[in-house]
């Protein structure tokens, strides 16, 4: 990077503290310039595109859209947009789904100024870039923590993708021959899903599931 050459960062989280915080740790280094913030998924898509930012530091859980739909939204609307997951949840396999669904890093909200900067410098840079918590048990991502797991988010996030998509159309009222169609797997494997989705979230049936997507906001 051109040592003259600012970053500019946009800023997405509900939470306005976070937002003063990280705005004024990045405003006080020369090669960052904050473009814009939203707290809301609806916000950021109403805002980023006029913004023009090179990174965007995101939140997970914010209202609005999912965050898979925000992902894909900056990847359709503004692929030139470095996304660098900034959140307080930790999973192995959420870090290892979003990065295989075009995020550029992942950063917890337990980072440091420093290492902030070295992740927006190093995703800027062309870098996948992710910052490990304490106790990490792979050198891929974060390890789950289930213990910590307690609210419906931390609970969703023990889903996979594939398990979310299949969880949807369950809330959809499909079969699991249908759902099997529709997403080209087998009937087995669809109940095999349905299982382990009941297993993570903890749940005895459909009727469970159902609601559960309706609160995440999945249907």
């Amino acid at each position: 990077m051109n040592k003259h050459q600012q970053i500019k960062v946009f800023i997405a989280d509900d939470h306005p503290i976070v937002l003063q915080g990280v705005s004024c740790v990045l405003s006080n280094r020369p090669e960052f310039q904050v473009v814009g913030t939203a707290i809301s998924g609806d916000e950021l898509a109403r805002k980023m595109l006029l913004a023009k930012p090179n990174v965007l530091l995101l939140d997970l859980n914010m209202p609005g859209k999912d965050f898979y739909e925000n992902i894909n939204w900056v990847k359709a609307n503004a692929p030139w947009v470095k996304i660098l997951i900034y959140t307080s949840y930790h999973s192995t396999d959420l870090v290892r789904s979003l990065i295989h669904g075009g995020v550029a890093g992942y950063l917890p909200k337990t980072a440091s100024p420093s290492e902030i900067s070295n992740a927006i410098q190093g995703v800027f840079s062309g870098e996948i870039h992710v910052t490990m918590v304490a106790h990490a048990q792979t050198d891929i991502a974060p390890a789950t923590d289930h213990a910590s797991l307690t609210d419906d988010f931390r609970k969703r996030l023990c889903l996979s993708r594939r398990e979310q998509e299949i969880l949807v159309l369950i809330s959809r009222g499909l079969s699991s021959q249908r759902i099997g169609q529709t997403l080209y797997i087998s009937k087995h494997t669809v109940e095999t899903h349905r299982k382990n989705i009941l297993r993570k979230l903890d749940f005895n049936s459909s009727t469970e599931l159902v609601k559960f997507a309706v609160q995440q906001r999945l249907v």
